[in-house]
């Protein structure tokens, strides 16, 4: 049988959890006016929805008349290039300024897959292709999980990760992510902003029903 100061301080400590419910709800958004993005994130099951994460990846080349297609379709019919000068390759960290000199790690020529490649030859740099199948592709430009944030790894262990006022890099540029030896990517986002009034008015009814709460119990606690 539970003792009367037992309910007592039961009902004060429920009526000051709900005074203190913006901690608890939507600490990051206390006036529902922020931005929330929730990533579902599932494992790559085929080859069909792999080949569809890699042309989506922003690692992809995909070949139209873009000007940097005139030079990677010219490397895929010759074989290769040879080049005076060393190439830079991409830097294996998201650094913006390697950026401006290799945006892309596969390429697209008429639905085949490439890796380019470099190697010296000397006082040459040989610039090459490396041919891949869809699921190499995935594998070739899939982030380990251990070089993203939290939050993604979050995500490929629990399913999906709500984010408030941000945005995660790895998935807006439709990464595809290696983790446990699986390739995982994103299959759904859905963005929001909580109405205002809704979440004030829900926030004043917990301040109120907490109110009453705390005053019960304080009366209580003062007759016994």
């Amino acid at each position: 049988m539970v003792s009367k100061s037992t309910k007592t301080a039961l009902l004060l400590c429920f009526g000051i959890g709900l005074l203190l419910n913006p901690v608890y709800l939507y600490p990051n958004n206390l006036d529902g006016t922020k931005s929330v993005v929730t990533y579902e994130v599932e494992p790559v099951p085929n080859e069909t929805v792999a080949s569809q994460v890699v042309h989506l990846s922003e690692q992809t080349l995909g070949c139209g008349t873009e000007r940097a297609c005139a030079f990677e379709r010219e490397v895929a019919e010759r074989g290769s290039l040879r080049y005076n000068y060393t190439v830079r390759e991409r830097s294996p960290e998201w650094d913006p300024y390697s950026l401006s000199y290799a945006r892309y790690n596969l390429v697209n020529i008429d639905g085949q897959f490439y890796a380019p490649a470099v190697r010296e030859d000397g006082e040459q740099t040989v610039l090459t292709h490396r041919e891949l199948s869809t699921m190499q592709a995935l594998e070739h430009i899939a982030v380990p999980s251990s070089e993203t944030s939290p939050e993604v790894r979050r995500a490929v262990e629990t399913g999906s990760v709500t984010v408030v006022d941000d945005q995660i890099p790895e998935f807006e540029r439709n990464d595809p992510i290696a983790h446990d030896d699986e390739v995982y990517s994103v299959a759904g986002r859905s963005y929001s902003s909580g109405p205002v009034e809704k979440v004030l008015v829900w926030r004043m009814l917990f301040v109120l029903v907490g109110l009453f709460a705390i005053s019960t119990a304080w009366d209580r606690r003062g007759r016994e």
